[in-house]
């Protein structure tokens, strides 16, 4: 494995449970074949009328008897080996990159209990049995891509986000759509161009893998590029999650609700960012049944295994590794579509304002599963 100590972590983690599953499965093949090939002797030796024969026949059966409990105890002490090596891991990435305190202890009742359920509640709740859930929940699902693949995507074409923009403004209500399209017109703003409906599923499938910006080659655009030596160079920020609206509407529909209630606030919308502001930034939460947003109004690729802060953190640790030069990079990692909306725990759009010279404008917004620790939560404003 390549990579710093947290990418080498997680890697490993990620490797031990894909282990864990195999043993299972080639376990349960083997005492499957073994329990059949024991009977098939002794019911042919049944057959057979010498007394000899037939206590042969007993004592084959009796050993067939026996081998599902001797497996039994393989596939506990299996699960037992791992499990030991996965807490063991998971108390470095606690201790030494989450400051987090040292894990509990394993349960070892928890252990005899075969499958991926038994496995998981094996770890102390909190850090650890919420990280085996999401890495193992997502071991079976979502794809790699290449470098290669990221460095061949065409270019966007800054006439599709001018025109996404436009069919935006065009879906806000009449009295907002000055503002909307100063806002979104603002050499700050990425919303439109990282998040707008014109963005593909393969664009954000690149983005989340590889960090690769939507709007690559447009004016203004994060240059990324891939070297010679295989090391992507990059400085645009992505987490472990890429999202998108999938329609005017849908992109329009938030904005409208915020500003609705921000033109009913006392002051107006100036005094209503400056109220909510931390440091000359406003950043807002709309829920997404206050968004007036439903599964289908927007689309997403997120990493997998990431459904804990800690794993993110973890996964995006192992992806700038990844994007490392050949030979001295980690292996690429593993995204899947998905809704954030249809699948988020706490779903909605996220918004971000920034006061300038000339006043608040928009920087980015975007749908996504769960809110910002540092959002204003806007619940049912209008």
């Amino acid at each position: 494995m390549s990579g710093t100590g947290q990418s080498v972590l997680r890697q490993a983690v990620e490797s031990l449970l894909r282990a864990r599953a195999d043993a299972e499965r080639e376990l349960h093949d083997v005492a499957t074949r073994a329990a059949k090939a024991a009977l098939r002797p002794s019911e042919a030796a049944r057959a057979a009328r010498h007394p000899l024969v037939r206590h042969a026949a007993d004592d084959t059966a009796a050993l067939a008897g026996a081998l599902p409990a001797e497996l039994t105890a393989v596939a506990v002490a299996t699960r037992t080996a791992i499990a030991t090596e996965i807490h063991a891991l998971l108390s470095l990435l606690a201790v030494d990159h989450h400051q987090l305190p040292p894990l509990p202890p394993l349960d070892p009742v928890a252990l005899a209990v075969p499958g991926a359920a038994g496995f998981v509640r094996a770890f102390p709740d909190g850090f650890a049995r919420s990280y085996v859930a999401t890495v193992l929940g997502d071991l079976s699902g979502g794809r790699a891509t290449s470098k290669a693949d990221a460095a061949a995507q065409p270019a966007a074409r800054q006439l599709a986000i001018d025109d996404a923009r436009d069919r935006i403004v065009a879906a806000v209500s009449a009295p907002h759509q000055a503002v909307v399209r100063a806002w979104l017109s603002d050499e700050a703003c990425h919303a439109v161009e990282i998040h707008g409906p014109q963005v593909s599923d393969r664009e954000l499938e690149l983005r989340v893998g590889w960090t690769r910006p939507p709007d690559h080659s447009t004016p203004g655009a994060d240059p990324w590029r891939l070297r010679p030596d295989g090391k992507v160079v990059s400085r645009h920020r992505a987490g472990s999650e890429a999202s998108r609206f999938t329609s005017p509407e849908a992109f329009a529909r938030p904005i409208d609700v915020l500003l609705t209630h921000a033109g009913q606030y006392p002051g107006g919308l100036d005094t209503f960012f400056a109220d909510h502001a931390d440091d000359g930034v406003a950043a807002f939460f709309l829920p997404a049944g206050t968004a007036g947003l439903g599964p289908g109004d927007t689309f997403g690729h997120r990493g997998a295994g990431t459904g804990t802060t800690e794993a993110a953190q973890d996964w995006v640790r192992v992806r700038a590794d990844a994007m490392r030069k050949d030979g001295e990079c980690a292996p690429p990692v593993r995204t899947l579509a998905y809704d954030p909306l249809a699948e988020g725990d706490d779903p909605g759009v996220r918004m971000v304002f920034r006061e300038g010279p000339a006043g608040w404008t928009m920087t980015t917004y975007y749908p996504s599963s769960a809110p910002g620790s540092d959002n204003v939560r806007l619940e049912n404003p209008a």
